[in-house]
């Protein structure tokens, strides 16, 4: 009877001895769930917290009204976030961006041009974004690698690209029909499409008399990177050493492509520099454009037939021009985890297929897809492809450099006085290196 008195006792002080650890737990238990659920209020309205993203861009209202309406969608997703779109004119974009970072009133994102980039990323205005690509839903194999380029530095990448426009010929069918000849695109189908065939049909369109010419490579001299750089590289020269520290421009090879367009301008055959002649009017033979004015000319190139063709050819095969517009994080967002995943947002998907009613897109999925390659009329999914689309991943984007303002002040004044006549080719652009070298450095 003892030993089970006890035993009883012993298993007695045993279930105590549980009971009292048990209810040490479960009073701690309560606590830390309390503080378990403080932590996550805490962190759900920071999440919830509203948070206004600043967007900057030059474009148009048409544009304003495109981001707008991807906002409100990506509003649905991400209930907190607003995002505020302000136009900055063109004539002052980079500089008041640069202003704006300097005062710390910088959007969280902006449209970055190519020709903006290196002094940006020079200065350190916009930041590294890198980590976007660590996102395998954001799909970066899907872009075009060429398009890229302009935003990667020391393994680093600064921005997205969301408009990529290649250079083609726009042709007056009409007119070369009316004289006979064979089209540029009859003529690259050939193998023949070359600068050499280009001056042959411009001057036998051209008719002055009658306000017709054959070509326009450009309005004015400070047109000449734009739609002229295809023609230095023909001849296989370009701007800039690779690396931005020489001047490149000094070559037998660069003032043979400058005596070429002068020979033209002063035959008439090319439009005088300074006439406003634009290709809608059907009075001019061939324009060489970005691809994107192919909506306009849809548009107002109504009354006659026209077409595109690839850049012609030079002494050796000549990389498509490329143009930029990409977005850019800007150093001093306050929002800089916000601003990613909306710039993800605007750049992938529904919203890049969006942003591709205006713009040449940068994704392969979409500039590929039927519709985007059928939105237009005019020219047919296969002469875009051909004559643009399917020479982007070849593409080599305009040079660039923090310091270009500059640099193309100089080139725009020695090539007033090479087309004036009082400087030949070559003195021109010796002069252009005297005074463009130092600013390299």
């Amino acid at each position: 009877m003892k030993k089970l008195s006890l035993s009883m006792a012993l298993i007695m002080l045993l279930v105590g001895i549980l009971s009292a650890c048990g209810g040490s737990n479960s009073s701690e238990a309560p606590k830390n769930k309390e503080n378990q659920g403080a932590a996550e209020n805490e962190k759900g309205e920071e999440e919830d917290k509203p948070i206004t993203l600043k967007l900057a861009i030059w474009g148009s209202e048409s544009h304003v009204q495109m981001y707008n309406d991807i906002a409100a969608e990506y509003k649905k997703i991400k209930p907190n976030i607003t995002v505020d779109v302000v136009i900055v004119p063109w004539a002052d974009y980079q500089q008041k961006l640069s202003i704006m970072v300097a005062s710390k009133t910088a959007p969280d994102i902006a449209w970055v041009a190519e020709r903006m980039v290196p002094q940006f990323m020079e200065a350190g205005h916009i930041i590294d974004i890198s980590k976007i690509a660590e996102d395998s839903a954001y799909q970066m194999d899907d872009f075009i690698t060429s398009t890229l380029a302009s935003f990667q530095k020391d393994g680093k990448l600064y921005g997205i690209p969301f408009s990529t426009p290649p250079l083609v010929t726009f042709y007056n069918k009409t007119l070369f029909e009316k004289h006979g000849l064979k089209t540029p695109m009859e003529l690259y189908e050939a193998g023949n499409w070359n600068y050499e065939e280009l001056a042959k049909a411009a001057k036998t369109i051209s008719n002055p008399n009658e306000g017709v010419y054959g070509v326009q490579f450009m309005q004015a001299s400070s047109g000449w990177m734009d739609n002229y750089v295809q023609a230095l590289w023909a001849a296989g020269t370009d701007v800039l050493s690779e690396d931005g520290t020489e001047f490149a421009m000094n070559t037998p090879g660069a003032a043979k492509a400058f005596d070429y367009l002068k020979e033209l301008l002063d035959s008439r055959a090319h439009t005088s520099l300074g006439e406003q002649l634009t290709f809608e009017t059907g009075k001019l033979g061939m324009k060489l454009e970005n691809v994107t004015r192919v909506s306009a000319y849809n548009a107002n190139a109504t009354d006659f037939d026209w077409d595109i063709a690839p850049l012609p050819d030079g002494e050796q095969p000549v990389p498509t021009p490329l143009g930029l517009a990409g977005y850019s994080i800007f150093k001093g967002s306050k929002h800089e985890e916000e601003a990613m995943e909306f710039l993800k947002y605007i750049s992938s998907g529904d919203s890049a297929m969006r942003v591709a009613e205006f713009f040449v897109p940068q994704r392969k999925s979409v500039l590929y897809s039927d519709q985007y390659l059928n939105q237009a009329p005019h020219p047919s999914a296969e002469t875009l492809k051909i004559a643009a689309y399917d020479r982007m991943e070849d593409g080599q984007f305009r040079p660039g450099h923090p310091n270009w303002v500059r640099i193309d002040e100089q080139v725009v004044i020695y090539l007033d006085n090479f087309f004036t006549g009082s400087m030949t080719a070559a003195e021109a652009l010796e002069e252009m290196q005297k005074k463009i070298q130092p600013l390299l450095k």
